[in-house]
């Protein structure tokens, strides 16, 4: 007997699901074949992501027995581990008795192209009814024999799809907060057990979630488990998101003619603030011109709209000399090249990367139009006819938007 709370399918429709299930309940598509996103893909990805200093938000977390590990290096994956299951058993090895561990990467989409890649051709079909999120979509590795999410019972402002990689996960649900208190997590839930109903997947399967549900992970079976979870947002979307996003995609200011002078000692004095203070909100007033954030959201809107939503994208690959007699196409029509005029010349992006082209829109535009009508382009002729085509050329061959045509 099937349960209302949520649908089981067997098939992924997109047109079905936004009509039937999008932002209403939980659903689940069994057997849809291999993972969207590889074991061997995820693997090398999360064997780049190492911690960076002064990131706000932790990239990768280590819990061991319940304790979150400031000392992560010898417990994170490596070119030691041949995949995850030989990473799973160093980690038990490593710790010396039976553990319960958790590794928890953020936006390991970053990390890898064939986590990213296969993220924008699962969603290219719900962005295309749905439209691509405005602040962009975010990708999560979980991997562990974990018992429960070390977070506990939360909501996220995020609806959610989570892919199974390997092993048995199980993920438990609250239609609406089971708790009276005025807090936001639960790591301890068993009096809660009644309230709610929990969905098992495997490798093959993908569940969905909205946003509105309360839930947590668990490991079902025994044994470690591998998921993806990626998360779309759509409540609680607050303005700093888009100023923060917005401002690591404005392209950097042209240097002034003439310097800025420098702030006095007591500089802000006046207006009863610390020097420290007047110079931060100096800044915070720079960011914030029209011209500033008109830039900003160009570039953010031109960034998600050809990285499929996932920000930011992996790193450009390595540069490729091409020679005169290179034919280059477009890699893959469902992804172009977009492009925008600017103050100085245009904006280009191609999944997910922004380039500046200085001055030559006109000439820009043309060669974008020839590539998306599924030309291959001549590397010589096209540097004949304009000065800057082959830097662009090769800088589209290394954001991997271009591929060599025979």
């Amino acid at each position: 007997m099937s349960d209302p709370r949520y649908a089981e399918e067997t098939a992924l429709d997109w047109e079905r699901f936004v009509r039937v299930h999008w932002d209403r309940r939980p659903v689940v598509f069994r057997g849809l074949g291999e993972p969207a996103y590889p074991p061997g893909a995820a693997m090398r990805a999360i064997s780049r992501a190492r911690p960076s200093p002064g990131e706000r938000e932790p990239r990768v977390r280590f819990v061991l027995d319940g304790r979150q590990l400031a000392r992560l290096e010898p417990w994170l994956p490596g070119p030691q581990d041949a995949d995850l299951d030989a990473y799973a058993r160093r980690v038990r090895r490593q710790a010396g008795a039976p553990c319960d561990y958790a590794l928890i990467v953020n936006t390991v989409h970053r990390h890898g192209y064939g986590v990213w890649d296969a993220g924008r051709r699962f969603f290219h079909g719900l962005w295309e009814r749905v439209g691509v999120p405005g602040s962009g979509a975010i990708s999560t590795l979980f991997h562990g024999n974990y018992e429960r999410t070390p977070v506990g019972v939360h909501k996220d402002r995020f609806a959610t799809f989570l892919f199974a990689l390997q092993g048995r996960k199980r993920m438990r649900f609250w239609a609406r907060r089971p708790w009276t208190e005025a807090v936001a997590t639960r790591v301890e839930y068993a009096q809660y057990l009644d309230a709610s109903f929990a969905i098992d997947v495997a490798p093959g399967d993908v569940l969905y979630w909205p946003a509105d549900y309360y839930h947590v992970g668990e490991t079902a079976g025994g044994g470690h488990a591998t998921s993806i979870n990626v998360g779309i947002p759509r409540h609680e979307h607050r303005l700093a998101y888009d100023l923060e996003g917005m401002q690591q995609a404005a392209p950097s200011p042209r240097p002034a003619r003439d310097p800025a002078p420098a702030l006095p000692m007591y500089a802000g004095a006046g207006d009863g603030l610390p020097p420290a203070m007047a110079a931060a909100l100096a800044e915070v007033r720079s960011q914030l011109r029209a011209e500033r954030l008109r830039a900003g959201m160009q570039a953010l809107h031109l960034q998600l709209l050809t990285g499929a939503g996932f920000a930011p994208p992996p790193p450009l690959a390595p540069a490729v000399a091409l020679a005169d007699g290179d034919r280059l196409r477009l890699r893959d029509a469902r992804f172009p090249v977009a492009w925008a005029r600017d103050a100085d010349g245009a904006l280009c992006a191609a999944c997910g990367h922004l380039r500046r082209i200085d001055g030559a829109p006109d000439a820009l535009a043309g060669l974008l139009r020839r590539l998306h009508a599924g030309e291959a382009i001549v590397v010589g002729e096209a540097q004949a006819a304009w000065p800057q085509a082959r830097t662009l050329l090769q800088w589209l061959l290394s954001a991997r938007a271009l591929a060599l045509a025979p």
